[in-house]
């Protein structure tokens, strides 16, 4: 291992407008984690975002992933140093417990210097976060479609590349929502009609933003009927927002299970929108972050 590596994983849109657990996109956020080795003691630093309430202790979800990943190849090395410096919005719906599991199994393999293939990585990293559409987005960057196999339900994925032309902006409240929470919103069953009515949208989403399609386009196809309703309920500032949103024109769906928001908009509008949504926050007058992002095309990575 060289004296120092660092390991950057973007944060990652899962759920994405119709895309309930099948897409999601990395945006240019990132979670920096800074690792040298030690003789025999380990130290571990955490910074930015959470930093006051995030363990400094092997319970942080980067320590637990890098000790998957040392069980995962049978060598535990006898000390390290560990400065996480995290800048992605923790319980946000920003993929934060995403890009901590990539991170710590990154920050592991330079530890170790195990050459582990790509494919150990997704199922990794997968088998510990439970989200591949966060997952995915976090290693490989891009827009990623997630499925499952037919005969054996073996996890697959087609990664594209988002147009240039478009932007997400990203609008984050001021307390967090547990993705647990939000998941047991969900019904059981759901309709025909909002069945296809979700499935249209999704091919429309993906066509749209390889596309670099405008933001009428857009909002049609960022319009969800099998999770958002149910979550908006759990959310009724997001939601008084989103609405506002929505009635105003705007390509805008619930990031990942919520509460934040996301908007895709062109590029040239990006500026005249952003202070819109800063705007429609403001009147809320509770603290909302508005962020003008870029999509990410490179997912984790470890530099010396």
């Amino acid at each position: 291992m060289p004296a120092a590596v660092k390991v950057l994983v973007p944060a990652t849109i899962a759920n994405l407008g119709p895309g309930f657990d099948s897409l999601g996109i990395a945006i240019r956020m990132h979670l920096e984690i800074d690792i040298e080795p030690r003789r025999d003691s380990i130290e571990i630093a955490v910074e930015g975002e959470g930093a006051a309430t995030l363990a400094a202790d092997e319970t942080n979800l980067v320590i637990q992933s890098m000790n998957a990943f040392f069980d995962h190849v049978g060598r535990r090395p006898a000390g390290y140093a560990v400065t996480i410096k995290n800048r992605i919005p923790l319980a946000a719906g920003l993929g934060s417990s995403a890009a901590a599991v990539v991170g710590g199994l990154f920050a592991a393999r330079a530890v170790t210097g195990r050459s582990v293939p790509q494919i150990e990585m997704v199922q990794l990293a997968s088998g510990l976060e439970g989200h591949p559409d966060n997952v995915l987005p976090a290693l490989l960057g891009g827009l990623v479609v997630c499925y499952h196999g037919r005969a054996d339900g073996e996890l697959k994925y087609y990664r594209l590349d988002p147009n240039e032309r478009l932007l997400p902006i990203v609008a984050v409240p001021r307390g967090g929502f547990s993705t647990t929470e939000a998941r047991k919103a969900l019904p059981a069953k759901v309709g025909f009609a909002d069945a296809q009515f979700t499935a249209s949208r999704a091919a429309l989403l993906v066509a749209a933003m390889t596309a670099g399609a405008g933001a009428d386009i857009l909002s049609d196809a960022m319009n969800d009927r099998l999770h958002e309703p149910h979550r908006l309920k759990l959310m009724p500032e997001t939601a008084a927002v989103h609405q506002e949103l929505r009635d105003a024109g705007l390509p805008v769906a619930l990031a990942g299970a919520g509460p934040s928001l996301v908007l895709v908009i062109p590029r040239p509008e990006a500026v005249t929108r952003a202070e819109q949504v800063r705007r429609i926050c403001r009147e809320r007058n509770s603290g909302w972050r508005v962020f003008v992002s870029e999509w990410e095309p490179e997912g984790a990575r470890s530099e010396s």
